[in-house]
């Protein structure tokens, strides 16, 4: 979570001294939790022409990220109209292979199409060869890929599989909430502390939001789908923290 909360405010000087005055309670704790992502090479400093050095995400950094956090990648990407199916039966005493399984079916947010039949539109054949060659879970699982699906067209698919009426419920309800905090902000300047308390709630809650959406190709969405609707006021009430943060400065 901390480098959630430092990245959210990379926009600005502002955004630091906000984080510096009000998320650590003190500043030998702000210096060493910026020393433990600097060694980690989670950020760099940055020269800014003679003023003091700014910090930014490294590549390994925006890695570490969680991809809900930049999901345009994942909403842009095309797709080749090829299903993967995952079908397993793994026996109840082997628990070991039940819960390799079930931690790669969660890491890689396939739909649950049947009982024992998950699906996903990504190549998932490096990562399932990987999993075989280190748990030998190919005893067990076998993975397909067809471009037709028990005849469905895919949008059935993608609502037979995914739980999308929950997750637009959770997402429109943060998009509601944050939208309210974002006319908060903009009413009046308020207390650093004020601020950086709202910017961990608003964390969670996106996080909340966010955590079980497969961020689908565009393509496969639905029409009702509000993923992107609380992704894009995510984004409105960072940039409204970060002009506060910058007048706190």
């Amino acid at each position: 979570m901390e480098l959630l909360e430092l990245s959210a405010l990379f926009l600005s000087r502002g955004g630091w001294a906000l984080l510096n005055r009000s998320c650590y309670p003190s500043d030998k704790a702000f210096r060493s939790a910026k020393s433990r992502l600097l060694k980690q090479g989670l950020v760099a400093a940055r020269s800014t022409g003679g003023e003091a050095p700014r910090l930014h995400l490294t590549e390994t950094g925006q890695n570490v990220i969680p991809i809900y956090f930049h999901p345009e990648k994942r909403w842009g990407r095309s797709w080749n109209k090829i299903w993967y199916m995952l079908v397993y039966d793994v026996p109840e005493v082997d628990r070991k292979y039940r819960n390799v399984l079930r931690q790669f079916l969660k890491r890689k947010h396939l739909g649950q199409l049947q009982q024992s039949v998950w699906i996903t539109p990504d190549d998932i054949r490096p990562d399932f060869d990987d999993l075989a060659q280190a748990t030998n879970i190919d005893a067990f699982a076998y993975l397909f890929e067809s471009r037709s699906v028990l005849g469905l067209p895919s949008r059935q698919i993608v609502e037979d599989s995914w739980n999308f009426e929950q997750l637009r419920q959770r997402q429109e309800h943060f998009r509601d909430v944050t939208q309210k905090n974002i006319a908060l902000l903009q009413s009046d300047l308020h207390a650093p502390a004020d601020i950086s308390q709202l910017l961990r709630a608003s964390l969670s809650a996106y996080h909340a939001a966010m955590i079980d959406d497969p961020l689908l190709p565009s393509a496969l969405l639905p029409h009702d789908y509000a993923g992107k609707q609380a992704h894009e006021a995510h984004r409105a009430l960072l940039l409204e923290i970060d002009k506060q943060a910058g007048c706190c400065s």
